[in-house]
């Protein structure tokens, strides 16, 4: 299908806490496998029955697994009332597949299917999300996790997700539908929901065996909520940030902030003397708040093991190798308390309360929304720097589309790898990434509302 034209995309885009049984076993797609995932209505029943269930969106599978270096044909089917697409979040795949409706594909239209092709590159935690009138699309639920395997098996006892997610319900129940598209929310921190749920389930057990090595793998899939789990006291370990092996897993301290979009792979030891049900906390708020439970059962495995070892590396770039090709800036602008008081949308120059009126709050170098012309063009190979200036009140998730980059930020471990980075208000970080795939690709906020109301930009690879 062809791409919209940028008006065109420039409309959809402006009207732009869970989890899954854990440790479910997912399809494994092989080479060349041709799957189907169907996007459809479905019901969750978190408040007891008292309450009817609540309507959702979502798909007709939990998880996708998919294998390093194997190509895959997923076809989906469009069987909502609404037109969307899907993103794959943390994929290093060509751009006809990226899955930004007006940008890359058009958007598949309810009762039509597309098929996404690719060969996943990275073994890692991914996921896949509406990017079609996604502030409104994702608050429903149209995600789902996705891990990529490594072409050895990792040597642990158990593999487990943790999605969280936060839900806006109103006094009936019900998702609260008439709160989207709030500009208040839009102009602050974004929209934040009243229940949090952990793999699409509220406080769920989550099963492991005293004494044995767990692989926990946590998403934030918020729309805008900054989220922080603490884990209880044992053994833990940084293995992968963003689908990427860290060079030596790091010892976990204190809780683990993740803004939305953000992922990390974790080792967790579950000591011999745990029994029964044991808290997982979420902190982000003065509430600590019990999200899911371990429950501990009793097991002969083995305890007192080593520390584990570094996850098989991704075939990443060397950056410090190379000299920049190009070094921009980008200033954020704009929101509640910001100051902004123009800005250029659809190319005209508007003042803040006309802007509003377009629904646009949010600026990156003086553009809200889509410029017509790339923030930059680079050539496939080019090493580029980017310095992010957050010149509001209000922390932003930046995530770049169909690349990994380097960040010079003094909030992460030293020699990550990112595709989406949490910036308080104030700081400034240099971004390093080399250019890949040729094609159109969005810089933008992950928290959503922020990216519907202005915050988005984009760039261009050519080869």
């Amino acid at each position: 299908m062809m791409p919209l034209n940028r008006r065109e995309f420039l409309r959809l885009a402006a009207t732009g806490l869970c989890a899954l049984p854990l440790g479910i076993q997912a399809r494994i797609v092989y080479a060349g496998d041709r799957i189907e995932l169907v996007l459809q209505a479905e019901q969750s029943n978190w408040l007891g029955d008292q309450y009817h269930p609540i309507d959702l969106w979502g798909m007709d599978q939990k998880v996708l697994r998919l294998k390093q270096n194997q190509a895959v044909e997923i076809v989906v089917k469009n069987e909502l009332p609404e037109a969307t697409s899907l993103h794959w979040h943390g994929l290093r795949i060509e751009n006809a597949m990226d899955g930004v409706s007006g940008l890359t594909q058009r958007a598949i239209n309810p009762g039509e299917e597309f098929v996404y092709r690719f060969t996943p590159q990275d073994a890692g935690t991914f996921w896949a999300h509406t990017h079609h009138n996604t502030y409104q699309q994702l608050a429903r639920g149209l995600y789902i996790p996705m891990i990529v395997e490594e072409s050895s098996p990792v040597s642990v006892d158990q593999d487990h997700l943790l999605v969280l997610d936060d839900w806006r319900l109103n006094k009936g129940g019900q998702l609260d539908l008439e709160s989207l598209g709030n500009m208040h929310e839009w102009s602050h921190g974004g929209r934040m929901g009243n229940v949090l749920t952990i793999n699409r389930q509220f406080q769920p057990r989550i099963q492991v065996s005293a004494g044995t090595r767990v692989r926990l793998r946590i998403l934030n899939a918020a729309n805008s909520r900054v989220m922080a789990v603490e884990l209880p006291e044992t053994s833990a370990w940084i293995l992968a940030k963003d689908g990427q092996p860290l060079k030596v897993p790091v010892v976990l301290q204190g809780s683990l902030i993740l803004a939305p979009a953000e992922r990390y792979d974790l080792i967790v030891d579950i000591p011999a003397e745990w029994k029964g049900e044991v808290p997982i906390y979420e902190v982000s708020t003065e509430q600590r708040f019990a999200g899911a439970y371990w429950y501990v059962s009793a097991s002969n495995a083995l305890i007192g093991r080593s520390p584990p070892t570094r996850l098989p590396s991704n075939p990443m770039p060397q950056l410090s190798k190379k000299k920049p090709s190009q070094s921009i800036q980008l200033k954020m602008e704009g929101g509640a308390m910001g100051g902004l008081r123009k800005a250029v949308y659809q190319t005209q120059s508007m003042e803040v309360r006309e802007l509003i009126q377009h629904k646009q709050i949010w600026a990156l170098n003086g553009v809200a929304n889509l410029p017509d012309k790339p923030l930059l063009s680079a050539k496939t190979g080019d090493l580029i720097e980017i310095e992010i200036i957050n010149n509001t009140r209000w922390p932003h998730g930046m995530h770049l589309h169909g690349h990994h980059f380097q960040a010079d930020s003094a909030r992460y471990i030293e020699g990550l790898w990112h595709d989406t980075l949490l910036m308080e208000q104030g700081e400034k970080t240099v971004i390093s990434f080399q250019a890949e795939e040729p094609g159109k690709w969005l810089l933008h906020c992950h928290m959503i509302e922020h990216q519907a109301a202005g915050m988005v930009t984009w760039f261009e690879v050519t080869t």
